[in-house]
């Protein structure tokens, strides 16, 4: 199932015959890339903060600092559905039972995302996780392919391919690695695919928009996420006086709050009008410009052939777009053939 063709069912009749299936599939694809553009924007600036108040300062815990974006988001969410800008009238019939079911475990998945993702600044170099990210397109190709997500087209996983086969020839020239390191972003990566998927399905098949994704999504990642805080953090936090550090510094922890709250609300905006799979791609695009910042104000240090594999991978993501609007063409020539066989039929 496609978040194109759950656009194009929902569209009027109307809308449908006065566009082309080109029209309309560069229109959503380009929709998708202006929040794109905003989620790489703010996504580079929260991962060099958290970079920077992990590393730098005093302040050493993760979790609470994953948890700032999705208070951020929730409070907004709330605030947006009870001032009425947000109409809830097609989800009054959601109930306690459907939302453990089905939102719960994206909250499990965001949690545990955030969670590992931070802790991950403490055991490797901002370059080589970025690098690590490369894997996450193909985790979340196969899942969204096997969960029935996601159509099978040959050139979408060509590029794919391409992209991820450039960032692992990168790879081979970092010289500093931990086991440690590598399990928490692995970790990571393999909980946001999961946490992708699963979105994917409650955006396009239930049909939720991004502010009630969020308004649903958010509370169930901070029971994991305050959870975890509480058993490994808050303890250590009151002993250091990590709270004071918080009131001296709240311009941090507000840009904190603020960031994780853009990162989140256009992650849903690229996920429901073109996918999460275009999600992964972009964030490879993001990924270049942190290893960049990383040589720049970390000194993390660069080899010749690092280089050449990110320009196999930009590669590999100009030609993923261009497949990408392709099979998404395809989708609604076929969803229309679809509704005029059921015209005839009837």
């Amino acid at each position: 199932y496609s978040p194109l063709a759950a656009k194009v069912t929902m569209a009027t009749p109307n809308a449908d015959e006065t566009k082309t299936a080109h029209e309309l599939s560069m229109s959503l694809f380009f929709t998708a890339m202006a929040y794109g553009a905003a989620y790489i924007t703010a996504a580079t600036a929260i991962i060099m903060l958290n970079k920077y108040m992990l590393s730098v300062t005093a302040f050493k815990y993760p979790i609470v600092l994953s948890s700032l974006g999705v208070v951020c988001g929730w409070l907004t969410s709330i605030f947006m559905v009870y001032t009425k800008r947000v109409d809830m009238a097609n989800h009054k019939d959601i109930t306690f039972k459907f939302w453990a079911q089905n939102v719960l475990p994206i909250g499990f998945f965001q949690g545990t995302t955030l969670m590992l993702g931070n802790m991950a600044y403490f055991h490797l170099t901002l370059s080589f996780l970025q690098m690590m990210k490369a894997l996450s397109p193909a985790v979340l190709f196969t899942i969204l392919y096997f969960a029935g997500l996601d159509k099978w087209h040959t050139k979408v996983a060509v590029a794919v391919a391409v992209i991820i086969g450039g960032t692992l020839v990168a790879s081979l020239g970092e010289m500093q690695f931990t086991w440690i390191g590598f399990a928490l972003i692995l970790g990571a990566e393999l909980t946001e695919a999961f946490k992708n998927a699963a979105m994917q399905f409650l955006l396009a098949n239930k049909k939720f928009s991004m502010w009630e994704g969020m308004f649903f999504i958010s509370p169930a990642s901070l029971i994991f996420l305050l959870t975890a805080a509480a058993l490994f953090e808050f303890k250590d936090m009151a002993e250091k006086n990590a709270w004071g550090m918080m009131a001296e510094h709240p311009e941090l922890f507000l840009a904190a709050g603020f960031l994780g709250f853009v990162v989140n609300f256009c992650s849903l905006g690229v996920i429901k009008f073109i996918g999460s799979l275009t999600l992964k791609v972009l964030a490879q695009v993001r990924s270049i410009i942190i290893i960049i910042f990383g040589v720049i104000f970390y000194h993390d240090v660069v080899q010749p052939i690092q280089i050449v594999g990110y320009g196999i991978a930009l590669v590999g993501f100009t030609g993923y777009n261009i497949a990408k609007i392709k099979a998404k063409e395809e989708e609604i020539l076929e969803e229309r053939r679809s509704a005029e066989e059921k015209k005839t039929l009837l």
